[in-house]
Parts: C-alpha cells; structure tokens; sequence
C-alpha cells in the first residue's frame, strides 16, 4: 500500500504558544493596531500601505473583518514560530513574557530583534531586567513616541502594556 501524506499544515497560533497565550497575544496586538478594513498610508512608517490590524504583507484591498481576524492570527502564528525558532529555552518562557515579546516584533520587526539587547537577555533568561527593554523600542522614525508633539503617544503605550505582560503584572 503506497504511502499517502497529506500535505503540512501550519501550526495554529493556539498550538505555538497556548490558548491562553494565543488569546492575550491577539487582543493586545488587535487593541494595539486598531483595525482597517481599507488599505491606507501608516504616515508614522513613511506611508507604507497598511490593512486591517497593521498588515504590510498582503494585496491591498478592502477586507471583511473576518478576513482581516483570520489574517492577525495566521501572521502572529509566524511571528511566534520565528521568534521561537531564534529564541533558545521559548518554551519555558512564561505567558506573559511570550505575549510580549511576539507583540514587540509584530511591531518593531523580526530583524530589529534578531539583533537586538531584548533578545539576548530573553535567551539569557535575565528577567525583569529583559522586560524592561521593551521601553527603548519608543522610538518611530526617528522621533521619541514619549514626547508628546511627536504624536505617537500609542507606541509608549504599547511598551507599557509589554512591559507589563512581560513582567505578569
């Protein structure tokens, strides 16, 4: 009998990190991000064109919301596996600390992390110094999100609310 496989299938973002993992990673990016059905300029990522909960890397076209949930959680599933693939000892990690940082590179970027202070402290397991690395990514363009007439006030925000899942507050 010939041996029949069926084709691989994606992990789901549940099966990478948990469901209670998986379900706070989705509502701090989605609170995070906001969400637009239509494509648009993100004017603080030198108009990149943007849809739905941040995404830059599908056709821009209008989508449902349903479309644009089913998208947030495929693309953090990738995150979080290519987080986990170049942070030794993932596993371990608690909730908190994985919601944060998958959320942090959903944001500031997988190659800004691969090279970044936050993950070396993370694979060395120095927490909560590590967590508190998540407030030097405040910056967008160039410009410091913590002074005010910079008017990206939501990206401190953002390092907060980080910070604190980091540290399981």
């Amino acid at each position: 009998m010939a041996d029949v496989r069926q084709p691989s299938r994606k992990r789901t973002l549940a099966a990478i990190i948990g469901a209670a993992a998986a379900s706070s990673l989705i509502g701090l990016t989605a609170s995070q991000e906001g969400v637009s059905l239509r494509p648009y300029d993100d004017v603080l990522a030198h108009d990149v064109q943007t849809v739905c909960f941040g995404d830059t890397t599908v056709k821009m076209r209008p989508y449902t919301l349903n479309e644009c949930k089913a998208m947030l959680s495929d693309r953090l599933a990738d995150y979080a596996e290519a987080v986990r693939s170049i942070t030794p000892g993932f596993d371990t990690l608690t909730d908190g600390q994985k919601v944060a940082v998958i959320d942090g590179v959903y944001n500031f970027g997988l190659e800004n992390y691969r090279v970044s202070t936050l993950r070396r402290m993370y694979i060395a397991k120095q927490f909560p110094a590590a967590c508190q690395q998540f407030y030097r990514w405040r910056f967008v363009a160039g410009k410091d999100c913590a002074i005010a007439a910079n008017r990206c006030g939501g990206i401190v925000t953002r390092r907060n609310l980080e910070r604190a899942a980091c540290l399981g507050e």
